[in-house]
């Protein structure tokens, strides 16, 4: 986590590029309004803990894609297993501080297995560290009482969850488990279009079939876990004190954790990222240095497991090797649930001439025709590599752009269909390539306000054609 010092420092950097007195684009001043109140919250230690406090995993319901026509079976977000009867749980933390509650949640797709292990992990630390504030009592209480129930099942969420792995299974050719999990979906069915849903993909199945074996309901209400996450409230009943309570309570825990399967991240197994911005530490512990940030849906592999399985020594696609917690990591590679959520977050087709990216402003004027016979998006790249600014622009169209900054720039443009503005790529048929050599950009202020051009000439290998590109000197930044 970035101190004080180094957020000022970051506020600094960012408001000198976006402040409206220096950067002509129209989304400067929204984009400076951001910034600081960004660094307002951040810069505040009680507002920083309030907004980290909100800030969670995005529910499966709105990753999962229900028209995918083969879909991956999802796995336990725990232990990276996968699982015919997943659901997605969430299970409250309670801290007092004397003077304030913090609330913490741990979230995520679960086998039984471990949501029994986390369900009596979360409320051993409520029992010992939930009642010592004012409204403490009143948040473990209720903390204590949902972890004892399984924890909360968000209803829509777990709905497509279970569909999501009946569909798995089905795609497997595993009709039998497919309609049995299609089953266990109607408990979480709310209206007619969900209950045709369920009923779609029973029909695929074979329809019910009464002499094929059923499959165990592994979510059944009574399990040890309960009885473990009791154990402290049956104590306080019969007139114990708390202090004997928590012993008792810690006492039972430990016996009936030696006979619990801990399947914490292996040692080679692929996952991937499921936060936006995840920070990869020198050790297992959040007081550690940063190393490294790795973003949403990168890929990493596991090394090691370490603390019980709440951390994992990860290795980055970039050589980095360090610590995070385990999680924020899902099992199997990123890239499908990465394309899902460029499709999902695409937005609107951008228009001819529209600036999709600056970094900076300038005098300059910059005018571009596009020969090269498809709609492209064209971005300006320092000598280093380092995108400056990345517009559209119609197959034939010519267009005339404002603000372009002193320096040197070379032209390189991708072609592809269905654009997504959130990840900066096209969806289908994507290709890239770079301009020629010839057609370097220098701007400068000695020579006055410069009217710049710049042709994207056709795709081929003859003299002044661009050339194919490699997806990473486009997309690097």
């Amino acid at each position: 986590m970035a101190d004080a010092a180094e957020i000022k420092a970051a506020f600094r950097y960012q408001a000198k590029l976006l402040h409206p007195d220096r950067n002509v684009s129209d989304e400067a001043t929204q984009q400076f309004q951001r910034v600081a109140e960004a660094y307002r919250v951040l810069r505040n230690a009680r507002t920083r803990r309030s907004y980290d406090a909100t800030t969670i995993i995005s529910a499966p319901g709105n990753l999962i894609d229900p028209t995918d026509q083969s879909p991956e079976p999802l796995a336990c977000s725990r232990c990276g297993k996968v699982t015919a009867q997943p659901r997605y749980l969430i299970f409250r933390i309670i801290r007092g501080t004397l003077l304030s509650t913090r609330k913490d949640a741990v979230l995520g797709i679960f086998c039984r297995d471990c949501a029994d292990r986390t369900a009596i992990r979360a409320s051993t630390a409520t029992w010992l560290c939930g009642w010592w504030s004012p409204t403490g009592p009143y948040h473990t209480v209720r903390a204590l009482f949902a972890n004892l129930k399984g924890g909360e099942k968000p209803r829509a969420d777990n709905l497509w969850v279970i569909l999501h792995q009946a569909r798995a299974f089905l795609a497997r050719g595993e009709a039998d488990i497919a309609r049995a999990l299609a089953e266990q979906a109607e408990a979480f069915a709310g209206g007619p279009e969900e209950r045709a849903a369920i009923a779609a993909i029973v029909r695929a199945a074979g329809g019910k079939a009464r002499s094929s074996p059923r499959l165990k309901n592994r979510w059944r209400p009574w399990s040890y876990a309960p009885v473990v996450q009791a154990l402290p409230l049956a104590a306080l009943v019969v007139g114990l004190g708390v202090a004997v309570a928590a012993v008792v309570f810690r006492t039972e825990t430990d016996s009936a954790s030696a006979a619990i399967i801990v399947r914490p991240a292996q040692a080679g197994e692929i996952r991937h990222v499921a936060v936006d911005l995840l920070k990869v530490r020198q050790g297992p512990n959040a007081s550690q240095p940063v190393v490294a940030l790795v973003d949403r849906f990168a890929t990493v592999q596991v090394m090691d497991s370490v603390a019980e399985g709440e951390w994992a020594r990860i290795l980055t696609a970039n050589g980095v090797t360090g610590y995070v917690p385990a999680r924020f990591l899902f099992g199997g590679p990123g890239n499908a649930s990465k394309n899902r959520w460029c499709a999902d977050q695409k937005g609107e087709p951008p228009a001819n001439g529209e600036v999709l990216l600056r970094r900076t402003g300038g005098e300059h004027r910059l005018t571009v025709k596009n020969t090269s016979g498809h709609d492209a998006v064209v971005r300006l790249k320092t000598p280093t590599g380092r995108t400056l600014m990345a517009f559209y622009i119609d197959a034939g169209a010519n267009v005339s752009l404002p603000a372009i900054p002193d320096g040197t720039f070379r032209a390189v443009f991708a072609s592809g269909r269905d654009y997504s503005r959130a990840c900066g790529i096209f969806l289908e048929n994507m290709q890239t390539f770079i301009v020629p050599t010839a057609q370097v950009i220098q701007a400068t202020m000695q020579a006055g306000r410069q009217q710049l051009a710049l042709t994207l000439p056709p795709v081929g290998d003859g003299p002044g054609e661009s050339r194919t590109l490699p997806l990473e000197s486009f997309l690097d930044n």
